[in-house]
């Protein structure tokens, strides 16, 4: 399989570099206005493919972004729907995936219920919708990823589950504990997540 990296896709692996170092060395005016915008340059090759829903999942994960970055805990609802929003409409675009059930949805569905058990002790302290958010939005991030699985496209399964990964220790992160390493270890998964995405559909 041969990769074809646009121009903007190649400016928007420079901008994640610049982001992580940002993230390293704490200059938080950079990373406001570099996180929004890499995702956007990501999505804009996209806009000209066959699949517009890839590239309106994009402006709802920059969407997402944006939320995220406000520090005040009433914006993680919007932020946890924008990419709720996103994932439905990547795994809508997923054409090459048969609608069927397989032995493949177990290990997904494993996955659900390994994260849900371990995040219990710290969601259940939240507010009952964040705690029907994050159900809602961990099923639906298993469907994209088992979709993917169907597709028989490497770099989309790597993508759906480096997204699956990237959430995961996002969710560790806000409800159990927060290590030092966990930002850089969000974004670095997150941007290659939708690069790889992106890149399948461009």
């Amino acid at each position: 399989m041969t990769l074809k990296i646009s121009p903007v896709h190649s400016a928007a692996i420079l901008g994640i570099a610049v982001y992580l170092l940002a993230i390293v060395q704490q200059w938080t005016a950079l990373k406001y206005l570099l996180k929004p915008t890499v995702t956007l340059l990501i999505a804009y090759p996209t806009k000209s493919g066959s699949n517009s829903g890839i590239f309106w999942g994009l402006l709802f994960s920059t969407l997402g972004d944006i939320c995220l970055m406000i520090p005040h805990e009433d914006m993680f609802v919007p932020g946890l729907l924008s990419f709720l929003v996103a994932h439905i409409l990547y795994t809508v675009s997923f054409r090459d995936a048969p609608p069927s059930l397989s032995w493949t949805a177990i290990p997904f569905g494993a996955y659900v219920a390994v994260m849900m058990t371990a995040l219990y002790p710290g969601i259940v302290k939240e507010e009952a919708v964040v705690q029907a958010g994050v159900v809602v939005y961990m099923l639906v991030i298993s469907v994209m990823a088992y979709r993917a699985s169907l597709s028989g496209n490497v770099l989309l399964v790597i993508g759906t589950l480096l997204f699956c990964l990237s959430d995961s220790i996002l969710a560790w992160d806000k409800f159990l504990h927060s290590y030092a390493w966990c930002e850089f270890g969000i974004m670095i998964t997150y941007y290659a997540a939708q690069l790889c995405i992106a890149i399948v559909h461009t």
